[in-house]
């Protein structure tokens, strides 16, 4: 027996099409945060933020990890300021949005918690620090980031 969910960020239309169901104030913070990830993927190849998006695909051949960055850096920034164009215009509106556009919304979120991990340092063994910590906006960035990301996720597949 399926449990009846409650009514988070996403929910399916059952026509194929998704409502997003932010707040004003929630959507014109992902828009900023969406401005940020656009300006973090502009700063070069060599900024540290960046690492996640772009790892290194042979940690033990320097020419051979140049020539696959090469190649693929551009593919993937291109990929990434589509998703980017599109969230941007799925934030800007109350319409359904598709399930490509939802694609792209989960791609940059993806990508935020991609850059935010790595400016946190965050790994498996990572607890979320506590109230009193410098960092636990952030921390709590993150976390909401990674629920977006669960409901996109499920949303998508229907679960």
């Amino acid at each position: 027996m399926r449990r009846k969910r409650e009514q988070g960020p996403i929910t399916a239309s059952g026509d194929g099409t998704y409502t997003i169901n932010l707040q004003d104030h929630e959507r014109e913070t992902m828009l900023d945060l969406v401005g940020q990830l656009e300006s973090v993927l502009s700063s070069g190849p060599d900024d540290e933020r960046l690492r996640r998006l772009y790892p290194t695909a042979y940690n033990e051949n320097p020419e051979h990890d140049a020539e696959y960055q090469g190649f693929m850096r551009d593919e993937l920034t291109q990929s990434r300021a589509a998703s980017i164009a599109t969230v941007r215009e799925m934030l800007s509106s109350d319409s359904p949005v598709t399930e490509n556009q939802l694609g792209a919304f989960m791609m940059v979120l993806n990508n935020l918690r991609l850059i935010l991990g790595t400016l946190l340092d965050v790994n498996e063994d990572d607890d979320e620090p506590g109230e009193t910590d410098p960092l636990y906006g952030q921390w709590q960035l993150y976390g909401y980031l990674g629920w977006l990301l669960e409901w996109v996720i499920s949303s998508l597949t229907g679960e």
